[in-house]
């Protein structure tokens, strides 16, 4: 080796020794400052305490101005390196902000600055409200993702009391972590029915609670605790994928080949992105009536998951015209617009492809409606979609006729096993009412566009989930008979529901279907019938037809024979072609008459059929 080589390989190697102590040092700074703020005590520690977990602050200051220790304001920062400062406020510590990925602080071991907000919303917990592109005129709200603010893409605030912080983010990105409070605080109990979606339930103990996983509401991003603290057979991940069969022989009648194919539906909901796996090339138009940006919700992709999904739904082979409506804004002048948007995209559908239900998994009108204006507006548009033929399911009071039951997840396809109601409360019912499930069900999930396409388990869901699973089976009943007005299809659907001894009639999707091809089959023996009978018919004409041809010839011969005029034939010859003419007009009428009794015999049978056939008005 050369004395330059030489020299090389000792710089190469001075510089990968450089790298490693950098790497470490990192690793140790972030070591260290998750271990020093373990060591706060938010409740008790002072600036003396801060000095002594994190050293010698660099500065003092506040709101532009540096202060000394011997002259510190009431609120101030205590600034260290790499953009961490600790807020004090009356002598105690109010806040620890860290600004930078420098600062190395991970929290709950997976969020830092520069993580996606997709992430944080997996660790930290969905929002109660999201709130899109607006300038807050007062403070932020507890518990509330606030998006898009000042209509800036990409800049957020989410603030989660309950666990002590607050983020800030600028292009779906934190900036900015400050913590209000000691993070490692224990969770709140979980109790039946809580919603633990994308929330981290690591440290509890739920080995003696086996009844409870069923009860909550969950989805792929809930972090659970090691199998050891886990009741023993109850597998959340397969409780979720258990409930997105729609049971009561759903997946049995697609199986058969029955899927809605060929069928157009709607939905109006809150918006979705459309390229979930369970929608994704479903959906035929999209118009968004003014959702201000707002680009997904939970709402949406649910709703459209259970009607056209491809595993959760009924009708997986409808194709979807979907109006995304703000419900937030309590504006029911949007759903109107909405519902009229699809009347209009009606009109332009040949009428194989008219659209026959509209999903609207809301009650903008009626009693106990949230909607605050326009209520009248959404009752004129239902009138204007039914005078169109297209039939709407919402869940209003006063038009609504669908309700809510839940299937037992051990034997989820027997309509005779669900019950009326929600699981954990007393059994309710319109018996006038048509309930489908709306409890134990998976769900599609996309809330954010750079979270997951995921999934959602509901231990107990509301109306808004029974109304696109029944839109979904009559979906079913319209590619078999797509004759029928949807008067006759609900008629049909509460016909043959399965009637408890309470009176609850549960939805019962293979009856439905039975009913449906059944009547689709005499519907077909009746149609040859009617073409037998009219095929008949243009044989009697043209009989009728050869026999007033024979009878000119017969009068002729009669004329011939009359005036004695032969022409050139034997009289014998001609009386005995004049009868054997006679013979044959004989045996005409006969096949005629016989043709005739048998229409007659064959419109009686129609008649008779016909009659059954009809459904009852």
């Amino acid at each position: 080796m050369t004395e330059g080589n030489c020299r090389k390989c000792l710089r190469l190697g001075v510089i990968f020794i450089g790298l490693f102590w950098v790497l470490c040092s990192a690793e140790i700074a972030a070591a260290d400052i998750n271990d020093q703020v373990a060591q706060l005590d938010f409740d008790t520690a002072d600036l003396n305490d801060v000095i002594t977990i994190f050293g010698q602050p660099i500065r003092y200051h506040w709101d532009g101005r540096t202060y000394t220790r011997d002259n510190l304001p009431g609120v101030y920062i205590a600034q260290y390196p790499n953009e961490f400062g600790v807020v004090m406020a009356s002598g105690r510590v109010d806040e620890l902000r860290f600004e930078s990925p420098r600062a190395g602080y991970v929290f709950r071991d997976r969020i830092r600055v520069g993580s996606p907000i997709a992430e944080v919303l997996s660790v930290v917990g969905q929002p109660t409200e999201t709130i899109f592109g607006a300038s807050p005129s007062g403070p932020f709200k507890d518990g509330v993702l606030y998006k898009d603010i000042n209509g800036t893409a990409g800049y957020c605030y989410y603030f989660r009391s309950d666990q002590e912080v607050r983020f800030f983010f600028r292009a779906y990105r934190v900036i900015a972590l400050y913590l209000t409070g000691n993070p490692s605080a224990p969770l709140d109990p979980i109790s039946e029915f809580d919603d633990v979606r994308s929330k981290n339930l690591s440290m509890h103990d739920l080995s003696d609670r086996p009844g409870l996983i069923r009860t909550l509401t969950f989805n792929l991003e809930t972090i659970w605790p090691e199998p050891a603290k886990m009741p023993p057979g109850y597998d959340p991940n397969e409780i979720l994928t258990k409930a997105i069969n729609p049971g009561l022989g759903v997946r049995q009648l697609h199986q058969q080949g029955f899927t809605g194919a060929g069928v157009s539906v709607a939905i109006i909901d809150q918006p979705l992105y459309q390229d979930h796996p369970e929608y994704v090339g479903k959906i035929a138009a999209y118009y968004d009536t003014g959702c201000d940006g707002a680009e997904s919700s939970m709402h949406g992709p649910a709703v459209a998951s259970l009607l056209v999904g491809s595993n959760c739904g009924t009708a997986p082979g409808a194709r979807v015209y979907y109006a995304a409506a703000p419900s937030w804004k309590k504006d029911a002048a949007y759903y109107a617009r909405a519902l009229d948007w699809i009347i209009s995209q009606n009109e332009l559908l040949p009428p194989s492809e008219k659209i026959r239900v509209v999903s609207v998994s809301a009650a903008p009108s009626g009693p106990g409606s949230p909607f605050e204006r326009n209520q009248v507006q959404w009752d004129e548009a239902c009138t204007r979609a039914k005078a169109a033929g297209i039939l709407v399911l919402d869940c209003t009071t006063h038009r609504g006729l669908i309700g809510r039951c839940w299937y037992d997840p051990n034997d989820p396809e027997n309509a005779d096993k669900c019950t009326p109601g929600t699981p954990g409360q007393s059994p309710w019912f319109d018996p006038n009412d048509i309930l489908a499930p709306a409890s134990i069900r998976t769900t599609a999930q996309h809330y954010d566009y750079q979270g997951r396409n995921s999934y959602i388990y509901w231990g107990r869901g509301g109306l808004s989930w029974s109304i696109p699973y029944c839109a979904g089976v009559l979906a079913l009943g319209w590619e078999i008979r797509p004759g029928l007005t949807a008067d006759q299809m609900v008629e049909m659907l509460l016909q043959s529901a399965y009637v408890t001894v309470d009176g609850a009639k549960i939805i019962n999707p293979q009856e439905f279907i039975r009913g449906l091809t059944d009547a689709s089959s005499l519907e077909a023996t009746i149609r040859d019938i009617q073409k037998v009978i009219a095929e008949k018919r243009e044989a009697l004409e043209r009989l009728n037809a050869l026999l007033e041809e024979e009878q000119a010839a017969y009068y002729a011969l009669e004329e011939l024979l009359d005036s004695g005029d032969y022409r050139g034939l034997k009289k014998g010859h001609m009386v005995k072609a004049k009868q054997k003419i006679h013979s044959s007009i004989q045996h005409l009428r006969q096949s005629a008459s016989a043709l005739e009794k048998s229409i007659k015999r064959l419109e009686d049978a129609l008649n008779a059929l016909s009659f059954e056939f009809h459904p009852k008005p």
